[in-house]
């Protein structure tokens, strides 16, 4: 497993909004759909992003420019991985997180929707049955 930082964007900015640690099989790369689901809303509902970055900040313990061949070679370490989402809409997108970006579509705000055939289930719809 490999630990890393999802890390989620305010819509329209630079600055995080949130972020949230994560043991992954692997890292997810750009382009990838990301939904995270929360004890606050029943499966599958969450929030829906888009990975638009992986940084990967990495230690290693040579100062000196270069290498050389007759030394035994120093192995650097992975420090931390920072995976950048931007707010999506996707098919099981929470009430909460559907309207929270609605909103900001109204105001001017260019919000992606996950590019998927199904259709887009509101949770609401369930309630009562």
């Amino acid at each position: 497993m490999t630990r890393a930082i999802v890390v989620v964007r305010e819509v329209g900015k630079l600055n995080p909004e949130y972020s949230l640690e994560f043991d992954l099989p692997e890292v997810p790369r750009v382009g990838s759909y990301i939904s995270i689901n929360r004890p606050d809303n029943p499966e599958p509902y969450g929030e829906d992003m888009i990975v638009e970055k992986v940084w990967w900040r990495l230690h290693h313990p040579e100062t000196r420019a270069g290498f050389s061949a007759s030394e035994p070679a120093k192995i650097g370490k992975l420090t931390e991985i920072f995976v950048e989402c931007i707010q999506a809409t996707g098919p099981w997108s929470s009430d909460r997180w559907r309207d929270m970006l609605d909103v900001r579509r109204e105001r001017g705000a260019e919000i992606p929707q996950f590019d998927l055939a199904r259709v887009q289930v509101r949770q609401d719809a369930f309630k009562g049955k």
